[in-house]
């Protein structure tokens, strides 16, 4: 009587990796992104300057309601996404800067749940710090007049704000996926703020369309441009929803099993969004 010893070497399942597990991991990214030494860097250098200005007005007392929400929404409508950007993809690069992946790949979790982890990251860290932010500027702005005499913007401009910080970090996160050389970060850096650019330019015809295409903010309280007046904040807003959605789904896509299903997956986030931003005109 003989036995036959068969060794079990079973596939890794990409399934296998619950949603608690791929938060616990976003949740830990986040965090880094948040606390991301140029990060803090910067925003401490803003608010160095805040306090610097306050004392060559000779004015020692705490600021006030509009001038709070002047400087949170400058910040944070101007320069957290692409700040975000830098951290998020320093964050999203870090297993390869330091030469880590192999060890990464022998965890139970998959390469693509890894990467969903780290979508994670960007909502549970700049996302939900930006939606704190939003949420201090609706509360500030509640019947005040901003320096500039304009009245504080809506909850659907408000909103453009947050998704243009999440659209930074998961950009950040497929320039780290696909490009995976040194370069890539000021790349991306590169291509986003001069494609934004180029995009603002609403003498191209058709005349006040292009700009609304831009991942930027519509409001009039920020472009002061005739072109922002002339679509829909909402729908902007869905429209920057679906961006969003596609860098995540250009993510996923990274890894090669499962390609069709998120090909169609692809297919309807961008129907959505091309349907959104004809909406939005």
């Amino acid at each position: 009587m003989s036995a036959v010893l068969e060794a079990h070497t079973a596939e890794r399942d990409t399934s296998g990796a619950t949603w608690l597990v791929v938060l616990q991991l976003g949740w830990r990214e986040g965090r880094r992104m948040v606390l991301s030494p140029v990060l803090l860097l910067v925003f401490g250098f803003f608010m160095l300057m805040a306090g610097v200005e306050t004392v060559v007005e000779a004015s020692l007392s705490l600021p006030s309601r509009a001038s709070a929400y002047d400087f949170i929404f400058f910040v944070f409508a101007l320069y957290a996404g692409l700040l975000f950007y830098i951290s998020c993809h320093l964050v999203s690069s870090s297993a390869r800067r330091a030469k880590a992946e192999d060890q990464l790949a022998s965890l139970p979790l998959s390469p693509r749940a890894r990467a969903a982890g780290m979508c994670a990251g960007v909502l549970l860290g700049p996302g939900l710090l930006t939606l704190a932010a939003v949420g201090a500027l609706s509360t500030l702005g509640n019947d005040v007049v901003l320096t500039d005499g304009k009245s504080p913007v809506s909850g659907a401009e408000l909103m453009q704000i947050v998704l243009i910080v999440i659209g930074g970090g998961l950009f950040a996160a497929m320039v780290a996926t696909w490009l995976r050389f040194p370069g890539s970060l000021p790349l991306g850096f590169v291509t986003l703020v001069f494609g934004t650019v180029w995009m603002l330019n609403a003498e191209r015809d058709p005349i006040n369309t292009w700009p609304w295409f831009a991942p930027y903010l519509s409001s009039y309280a920020w472009s002061d441009a005739v072109w922002s007046l002339q679509g829909s904040h909402t729908w902007h807003a869905v429209y920057l929803a679906g961006l969003c959605g596609l860098a995540f789904c250009a993510v996923m896509f990274r890894e090669r099993e499962g390609r069709v299903r998120w090909l169609f997956v692809s297919a309807g986030v961008l129907a959505a969004t091309a349907a959104a931003g004809a909406l939005q005109l």
